[in-house]
C-alpha cells in the first residue's frame, strides 16, 4: 500500500508540474515573439481600417487582407490562454510589443493634421 501511494503521488506531482509549469513555459517560449508581432500588426491594421473608413477610401479586399493579422493574433492569443498563461501576461506582452515596435511621432500626428479646410 505504501509503495502504491508513493507512485500515485509521484504521478500526480509529475502531471501537475507538466500542466502548470512546463506547458505554459513552453508555450511562452514558442509563441511570445509571434504574439507580440501579431499584436502590432493587428493594432496597425485596425487603426488604418478606421481612418480609411472615415474618408470612404476603403477597398474591401485590401481591408480584409490587412485585418487577417487580427485573426492570427486571436488564434495565437487563444493558444497561449489554453496553455495556461494568465491574461495579465498576455496584456504585458501586448504593451511590450507596442513599445518594441513603436511608430514614429510623425506617423501619429499625420492622422490629426487637417487635410483640407
Amino acid at each position: 500500500m505504501n509503495k502504491a501511494w508513493k507512485i500515485i503521488v509521484a504521478i500526480f506531482a509529475a502531471g501537475w508540474l507538466i500542466k502548470e509549469i512546463l506547458i505554459p513555459f513552453g508555450a511562452a517560449v514558442m509563441y511570445s515573439d509571434d504574439f507580440m508581432k501579431y499584436v502590432y500588426e493587428c493594432d496597425t491594421a485596425m487603426e488604418s481600417s478606421w481612418y480609411y473608413r472615415q474618408d470612404n477610401l476603403v477597398d474591401k479586399r485590401s481591408e480584409t487582407t490587412q485585418l487577417l493579422a487580427c485573426h492570427r493574433y486571436d488564434k495565437t492569443r487563444k493558444v497561449l490562454l489554453m496553455s495556461g498563461l494568465p491574461e495579465e501576461y498576455l496584456s504585458w506582452l501586448g504593451l511590450k510589443s507596442l513599445e518594441l515596435y513603436q511608430r514614429s511621432p510623425e506617423e501619429f500626428v499625420k492622422q490629426h493634421r487637417f487635410s483640407e479646410r
